[in-house]
């Protein structure tokens, strides 16, 4: 029973895909006191809506200035899970949702371990064409896992993901962009600074 909460928990935690974003008129609430922006390739990423849904569950999202719900162009994301579980099971847990997405979106994915830190990315590319062009989307995420101890003392996985999507007939130079720069991108979330995590007791 106990094993069978975590990887529930897990699954609610690792839901951010084409299907899954946090929409609502809230104001975001700082959670994890994260201290803000959250910087990226020089970008400035704004704390935009988050979510606190058990007791041991949080979820942030930002977005850089511009960029707005739920039709955004580059996010990022980080959620953090107090849980007595390990990298490896939290990457399961998400590979068996990507898997369930294959039956209706095109997906392709692939883990890469960093055996230094015992840390895991999971590179994925998701999305569905539609009929009307206009209402295609396709999304690239890196979804780094990290076992981590926030400052307040509490231990569990910490999500560190970015997502980048583009609509209609801006697909094809997405992917053609993609080809190009993916493995610099892997490598720039590998080495990103993960921020101190202090959750209030």
């Amino acid at each position: 029973m106990i094993i069978q909460s975590i990887t529930l928990v897990l699954a609610f935690l690792l839901l951010a895909s084409v299907q899954s974003v946090g929409q609502n008129n809230k104001p975001a609430v700082n959670y994890m006191g994260i201290p803000g922006p959250v910087v990226f390739q020089n970008k400035s990423y704004q704390l935009i809506w988050s979510s606190h849904p058990d007791a041991s569950l949080y979820k942030q999202e930002y977005l850089v200035a511009g960029d707005g719900l739920p039709n955004y162009k580059s996010m990022i994301t980080i959620d953090f899970v107090i849980v007595a579980t390990n990298v490896d099971q939290a990457v399961r847990t998400k590979l068996r949702e990507l898997e369930q997405l294959k039956k209706t979106l095109d997906v392709n994915y692939e883990v890469i371990g960093n055996a230094a830190t015992g840390e895991k990315i999971i590179d994925c590319l998701l999305g569905q064409t539609a009929t009307d062009d206009a209402k295609s989307i396709y999304e690239h995420d890196v979804y780094r896992f990290k076992a981590l101890t926030a400052k307040s003392g509490q231990k569990g996985i910490l999500l560190y993901a970015l997502s980048n999507r583009a609509y209609g007939k801006d697909i094809h130079p997405f992917l053609t962009r993609l080809k190009a720069e993916r493995k610099a991108l892997i490598a720039e979330v590998a080495k990103a600074s993960v921020p101190d995590i202090t959750i209030k007791k």
